[in-house]
């Protein structure tokens, strides 16, 4: 993008250098035929008189309003090229990584590892299992064996202030004894209030989830990010002792799933039944374990090879520039190397930042700052609790919205148009443009139409060269042919007439 600036200065700079020579070109005679050249009338024949009357005239200048128009017109262009090259190329990208990534993605044998699949996109089916058991953090009688992850969840019953303004006949606020996962401190009720014991310590209210360390799926392993994309839960209370024990408190199991604690309480299961179960008291503590078996999965990710544990595991899917001197092996490497970074480092890599490169890029950050909203597919990292073709995580991939595409660029094209107005208009509108002569007042406007979808073309081009150049030649040569369309009509109306 920043190499189309510098030839831009230079062919406007060599257009305004060449104006003078153009009207010395117009007003050239051939003094052994007396013949003088006249853009509107060609070869006319002078007289001697006129002769001295033309040499002695000095060529009309660019006047001051011209370069005015000159700088605004290439300040404006520069902002057209930058919102052109944010809105195409975040569109090639995605369009690429979707389309290429299908092509490219394989399946693969689970329980066969590849070593030649490290850094390609591969699709893996199988049985997810848990290799070593899961221990609860907080309650250490809690322990499940064949499961991927263990969740628990803390809650204590309190008096809890209703919700909205409702109060009783007296105008006091009303309160509900219910059981919650965050604690209520009474001493900031208004009073008169109920109390609400304290937490005893060591216990920390609320969910928690422990992931197995070590998950396989076949030869391949699941690390515990990857653990995240398993929503399947059921009760874990079938597996756990029927006692469990946190912060020196007893927890009883009870046929609604729960395990029921009361601080203080020593009793026996057949007295925890008769007490706790039976009527439940302000700062009575229970606890729901949930747990995801063993499973089968499916992942489609790239393939990769883990040097702390020696494990072949997989990344993220991201588009890579690929050089022209880059063969396969170092765009797999470049495909890995950025799969194990994390999106927010791309995004940052992604803005110039710094020296020349700020002023250059910052119409490209503030379009940027404007759609950071916009929610797109940006990898492919697709993990399932159960088994799916390897086209699903390409189906449900998020494209860029038509509208928003087509505003940027329709912005673009106007600003490129105004900006190219400003720029050669007064140096075309009193040419006659060869091809265009038969379209009259229009041909300078539409000359600028044309220079328009070309330097879009260009700008779309260059954004898929880095990645698909096959993709951007086709919108090349679509505005080709919408360019030709006005000089064809031209020579048929000449060859008609």
């Amino acid at each position: 993008m920043h190499a189309l600036i510098p030839l831009l200065v230079g062919s406007v700079t060599a257009l305004v250098h060449n104006r003078t020579q153009d009207v010395l070109i117009r007003q050239h005679f051939v003094p052994h035929l007396n013949l003088t050249f006249v853009e509107t009338k060609g070869w006319q024949r002078q007289t001697p008189m006129e002769q001295v009357s033309k040499a002695s005239q000095t060529p009309d200048m660019p006047s001051p309003k011209d370069f005015v128009s000159l700088i605004f017109g290439l300040l404006a262009f520069i902002l057209a090229i930058s919102i052109h090259w944010f809105n195409e190329e975040r569109s090639a990208k995605i369009e690429v990584l979707l389309t290429k990534g299908l092509e490219d993605c394989r399946s693969v044998d689970a329980n066969h590892l590849n070593t030649e699949n490290r850094g390609r996109l591969v699709h893996v089916q199988g049985r997810a299992t848990g290799r070593v058991p899961i221990a609860d953090a907080q309650f250490q009688d809690a322990v499940v064996h064949d499961c991927l992850k263990l969740q628990s969840t803390l809650e204590v019953l309190q008096w809890v202030p209703a919700s909205g303004l409702m109060k009783d006949l007296s105008g006091q606020s009303r309160y509900s004894l219910e059981w919650s996962t965050s604690y209520h401190d009474s001493s900031r009720f208004r009073p008169p209030s109920p109390q609400n014991p304290r937490l005893p310590t060591g216990l920390h209210l609320g969910t928690r989830t422990t992931p197995c360390s070590r998950v396989k799926l076949g030869a391949f392993s699941l690390t515990e990010d990857m653990l995240v994309h398993f929503h399947s839960f059921e009760s874990a209370a079938t597996l756990l002792p029927d006692i469990v024990h946190a912060a020196e408190i007893s927890f009883f199991s009870c046929q609604d799933g729960f395990f029921y604690g009361r601080p203080g309480f020593r009793g026996t299961v057949a007295e925890a039944k008769a007490s706790i179960f039976g009527q439940h008291e302000v700062g009575d503590l229970r606890v729901r374990f949930l747990c995801t078996k063993n499973c089968d999965a499916t992942v489609v990710a790239v393939q990769c090879h883990k040097e702390l544990g020696e494990t072949e595991t997989f990344v993220p899917y991201r588009l890579v520039p690929r050089a022209p001197c880059d063969g396969e092996i170092q765009e797999r490497l470049k495909i890995v190397e950025a799969g194990e970074r994390s999106l927010r480092d791309l995004r940052e890599g992604s803005c110039c930042a710094g020296g020349v490169a700020t002023c250059c890029c910052c119409p490209c950050n503030t379009v940027a700052c404007f759609t950071s909203q916009e929610v797109v597919t940006e990898e492919i990292f697709f993990i399932a609790d159960s088994i799916e073709v390897k086209e699903r995580p390409f189906r449900r991939a998020v494209s860029r919205s038509p509208w928003r595409l087509w505003n940027w660029r329709l912005f673009g094209w106007a600003l490129s148009y105004f900006a190219l107005r400003l720029m050669l208009f007064p140096f075309i509108a009193d040419s006659t443009l060869v091809g265009l002569s038969r379209w009259g007042k229009l041909a300078p406007s539409l000359l600028l139409l044309m220079i328009t979808l070309i330097v879009w073309a260009m700008v779309v081009t260059a954004a898929y060269a880095c990645y698909r150049p096959s993709m951007g030649i086709k919108y090349f040569v679509a505005v080709a042919i919408i360019i030709g369309i006005p000089f064809l009509c031209n020579h048929f109306i000449q060859a008609s007439k």
